[in-house]
C-alpha cells in the first residue's frame, strides 16, 4: 500500500499539488512509512520536473510550484531523518555541502540523504562563498557543491581552488543543472551527481578512495 502512496506523492510533486503532497506525507508517516522513503520520492519527482522542464513540457512558474511542495515535504520529513541520524556521524566522513545560489532544496536533500546514510555534515546554506568554505574546509574531508546557475560555475571552480589550496587532501563532489561530468572535471571537482542518491554512492567512493 505503502509503495502506491509514495508513487502518489511524487506525482503530486510533479503536478505542483501541495495539499495532496501534504496529504499523502501525513498518512505515511503515520503509517510508520521510512522518511528516507519519502524524500527519495519528492527527489524522483523534482528529477521528473527537470527532465520535463529540459523537454520544455513544463515551463518555469510550474518548475517553481514543485519546487514549493517538495519544501513543504522536506519541511516534514528532514527533522525526523536528521534526528534519527544525530548521534551516529562518522567521524571519518565529514563533510560540508552549500548552494552558490539562493535555492537550497537540492542541498537539503543531498544533506538528508548522507545524514541518513550516518555521515556528519554540515550544511553550509546559501549563497555560498569562498569565506564560508575556508572557515570549515580544514574539519571536511568532502565539499559538496550544488550549482544551479551557469553564472555560477565559474565562481564554483574558484571556491574549488581555494578550498583545495587550504586543504589539499580535500575531495570536491558537484551537483545541480549548471553542471555535468565535464563541467565537474573542468572545475576542479572529483565527481558529478546528479541525483541525492547518487551523491551517497559518491561520498562512499570518494572516502574509499583515502582509504
Amino acid at each position: 500500500m505503502s509503495d502506491g502512496l509514495l508513487m502518489r506523492l511524487k506525482g503530486s510533486v510533479v503536478s505542483g499539488d501541495g495539499r495532496a503532497a501534504l496529504e499523502l506525507t501525513k498518512e505515511l508517516l503515520k503509517m510508520g512509512e521510512d522518511p528516507v522513503k519519502v524524500a527519495d520520492s519528492v527527489s524522483e519527482g523534482l528529477k521528473e520536473v527537470g527532465d520535463l522542464f529540459e523537454a520544455q513540457e513544463l515551463f518555469l512558474p510550474e518548475v517553481m510550484r514543485s519546487a514549493n511542495v517538495a519544501k513543504t515535504v522536506l519541511n516534514l520529513v528532514v527533522p525526523i531523518i536528521q534526528g534519527k541520524g544525530s548521534g551516529t556521524g562518522k567521524s571519518e566522513g565529514r563533510i560540508a555541502i552549500g548552494s552558490l545560489g539562493p535555492h537550497d532544496i537540492g542541498k537539503t536533500l543531498v544533506a538528508t540523504m548522507l545524514i541518513s546514510e550516518g555521515f556528519q555534515v554540515e550544511d553550509l546554506g546559501t549563497m555560498l562563498t569562498p569565506e564560508k568554505v575556508l572557515n570549515s574546509v580544514h574539519d571536511i574531508k568532502i565539499l559538496g557543491l550544488s550549482v544551479l546557475l551557469t553564472s555560477d560555475v565559474r565562481r564554483a571552480g574558484e571556491i574549488i581552488k581555494r578550498a583545495k589550496a587550504a586543504n589539499p587532501s580535500l575531495k570536491v563532489m558537484v551537483g545541480g543543472t549548471a553542471v555535468n561530468e565535464k563541467t565537474a572535471r573542468e572545475i576542479g571537482a572529483e565527481a558529478y551527481g546528479k541525483d541525492a542518491k547518487e551523491a551517497v554512492k559518491i561520498a562512499r567512493d570518494l572516502l574509499g578512495e583515502r582509504g
